[in-house]
């Protein structure tokens, strides 16, 4: 009877930990570069694990096509409760791509991750709707943030790049792996009226700034950013800017600054995965 009276009431009898994380070191397109994101995999959950997950979903290469990522999300979303703790992880390939609805300006680009199944450039295989842009990245975020609800908690760390080298970075360096490139994808539209950019109601550590690059380093060859996490990690309790002092010990010829938005002033990133 209590237990029927908590339940209808809406308080929460418990809190559980949930991962998802998306991971690719290869694509249907080959002219895309041969990164390692799939590499990542082993050290997040390896992490994870140590911070109490119990329930860790992974999608990794031809498993991480657009439609494979939005029904993970949507199936993370249903199992959510309120009051849970939720990270996800994005190691992939970077896009800017044509902002088709005015939330961009003045660039008029959005930033999207890219699936096993997205293309390098525009036609018949992708017109853009292979990649998942950020508008959509924020649809599918605001559905689990509104599940887990106030006392819920949610970081989304990303270690792709929004615009960088199309494969290994400096023509003399050909064994520094960026994950990204300048290309723009170019989505033929007509001019369209300015719109607001959608709230983001949880927190998201990206690898770097949108005009940088996202490397990765050599030993053992993986995301920056992900590495940065995992070692951090090991020290319990750390904030943003142990991130910070960690990912410039292997700056390589590339400056490369990890960016932490949003709510970044309810919780610390060890919260998640400490």
């Amino acid at each position: 009877m209590i237990v029927g009276l908590l339940a209808c009431n809406g308080v929460a009898l418990s809190q559980s930990k949930r991962a998802l994380v998306i991971g690719l070191g290869k694509q249907e397109d080959t002219n895309w570069g041969k990164i390692n994101g799939d590499k990542d995999v082993p050290y997040v959950q390896k992490m994870l694990k140590k911070a109490g997950y119990k329930e860790i979903r992974t999608l990794m290469n031809e498993q991480a096509t657009k439609a494979g990522i939005v029904a993970a999300f949507k199936s993370l979303t249903n199992r959510c409760q309120r009051g849970d703790v939720v990270y996800i992880h994005f190691s992939g390939h970077g896009q800017q791509v044509t902002d088709v609805n005015g939330d961009e300006w003045p660039d008029s680009l959005d930033e999207s991750w890219i699936p096993y199944d997205a293309y390098l450039t525009y036609g018949k295989k992708d017109k853009g709707e292979k990649h998942l842009i950020d508008d959509e990245i924020n649809v599918l975020l605001t559905a689990i943030k509104n599940k887990i609800g106030g006392k819920g908690k949610m970081l989304v760390v990303v270690d792709a790049c929004h615009s960088g080298d199309s494969s290994r970075g400096d023509e003399n360096d050909d064994s520094l792996v960026i994950r990204g490139v300048w290309n723009d994808f170019i989505i033929p539209i007509k001019k369209k009226s300015k719109s607001k950019k959608a709230p983001e109601h949880w927190m998201t550590l990206s690898a770097c700034k949108d005009f940088q690059l996202n490397q990765e380093i050599k030993h053992p060859q993986v995301g920056k950013l992900t590495y940065a996490l995992y070692v951090t990690a090991q020290k319990g309790t750390f904030d943003f800017r142990d991130i910070e002092t960690f990912m410039d010990q292997y700056r390589a010829r590339l400056p490369q600054n990890p960016v932490l938005t949003g709510e970044t002033t309810k919780y610390n990133i060890s919260d998640f995965i400490k």
